[in-house]
């Protein structure tokens, strides 16, 4: 499900993931692994109430491989665990993204990127203003910083930041 949010732009997004890299106490150009990451989440600034849990396969719809859920105590990050062994054991870029994409829903919130009125996008809602999109860009942003990949190939950007040739791709457009 995807909602209405407060508008944002790229340039804003980038900001937010140096923001992002600083708290997590990771270079700007370094790769970020977002497994290794899950369990730093606790001991970061202002990630203290988010957790994670990898769940049996069974328990999860077979086309939603993670997901945030926010609570009265925090947020608990869900990951399927055929998901998770692949981006652990086999570092599967579109895993690893699926996992950064889920601590981006909690960084988003945290940043104010809420639904408006529980209000889901409608067709004519710009990208800018849909919080799966945002969360989606920021990740993005998080695993392949700008700055350091202005200049690789796709194929340099997927073994430096271990991700996806479609999210390298992407990278590249913008």
């Amino acid at each position: 499900m995807d909602y209405e949010t407060k508008p944002t732009n790229r340039k804003e997004l980038r900001l937010y993931a140096r923001l992002f890299r600083s708290i997590a106490k990771v270079r700007q150009d370094e790769p970020m692994n977002p497994v290794v990451l899950l369990d730093k989440l606790p001991d970061l600034e202002g990630f203290e109430d988010v957790h994670y849990e990898v769940v049996n396969n069974k328990e999860f719809p077979s086309n939603v491989p993670a997901q945030c859920i926010q609570s009265d105590y925090g947020y608990i990050i869900q990951i399927k665990n055929s998901v998770f062994k692949g981006a652990a054991e086999n570092n599967t870029g579109g895993y690893r993204m699926h996992i950064m994409h889920e601590i981006m829903h909690a960084f988003a919130d945290k940043l104010g990127f809420k639904p408006i009125y529980s209000r889901t996008v409608t067709k004519g809602t710009p990208c800018y203003c849909r919080l799966e999109w945002i969360v989606k860009a920021l990740a993005g942003e998080v695993m392949m910083p700008y700055e350091a990949t202005q200049n690789m190939s796709v194929e340099q950007i997927m073994d430096t930041y271990g991700v996806s040739e479609e999210a390298a791709k992407i990278r590249k457009t913008y």
